[in-house]
């Protein structure tokens, strides 16, 4: 998970200003809304780091044809495929898996959900997307393909399924922990260190808004207390 004691945003948010009326508060909050954003990508980077990568999809693929790739799983995160031959234009999925066994040759494209709280407006988009690169990719290779949508922190497939208000069936959608059971990752570890990121986090926004004067005066008055002053 993202640290917000590393977030960087390149300006304080004018909403959060005029929301707090506190330009001190407001950068704080608008710290922890760029970490919230970056949760996305940290996880796929995560995901990626733990893998069995692809570099390169075009040399994956004709080593693949030449019988040059042995039984695995390979994964390829969105910008090598950006990056390859086998692009389609605001279409590319998060991730392709490709699983190589005895039995067969199977391509997955893979739209990743960090969370299960979901924007069923955007989701009949989202699946059109990943039908169309899963048509696009099995007219462009040898795998048999279908498409996947993984909502990582979700356990329960059909609660998935529900938060999308059913528009990806069943047999559409996966778990964290069946995406990583796939990739032969270990899912718990991935949850337990991104806890001990929130913790991270949590202490480092109570420390932060507790430095504030204004913020340390209110709780003062509030709870009738006096709070020790970290900047002395």
């Amino acid at each position: 998970m993202a640290k917000m004691r590393n977030s960087n945003p390149k300006s304080t948010s004018g909403g959060y200003n005029r929301m707090l009326g506190n330009d001190k508060l407001a950068e704080v909050f608008t710290k922890a809304q760029s970490t919230v954003i970056s949760n996305g990508s940290e996880l796929e980077k995560i995901i990626t780091n733990k893998s069995n990568t692809i570099g390169d999809l075009d040399d994956f693929m004709n080593k693949v044809n030449s019988g040059n790739i042995n039984n695995g799983v390979y994964l390829c995160p969105k910008k090598i495929i950006k990056d390859s031959s086998f692009k389609l234009f605001k279409h590319e999925p998060d991730f392709l898996i490709f699983k190589i066994s005895n039995t067969g040759k199977v391509a997955y494209v893979i739209e990743l959900k960090d969370g299960d709280n979901f924007d069923t407006k955007k989701s009949s988009g989202e699946k059109q997307s990943l039908e169309r690169f899963k048509s696009h990719l099995g007219e462009k290779t040898e795998f048999r393909t279908d498409y996947r949508l993984c909502a990582f922190n979700q356990s329960d497939n059909q609660k998935i399924v529900e938060g999308f208000k059913n528009t990806f069936d069943i047999n559409h959608v996966w778990t964290g922990r069946e995406f990583c059971d796939l990739l032969g990752i270990d899912y718990l570890a991935i949850i337990n260190q991104r806890l001990i990121d929130s913790k991270d986090n949590f202490d480092y926004f109570i420390e932060q808004i507790s430095d504030i004067e204004e913020v340390r005066e209110a709780l003062e008055r509030k709870f009738n207390v006096t709070l020790e002053n970290n900047d002395n």
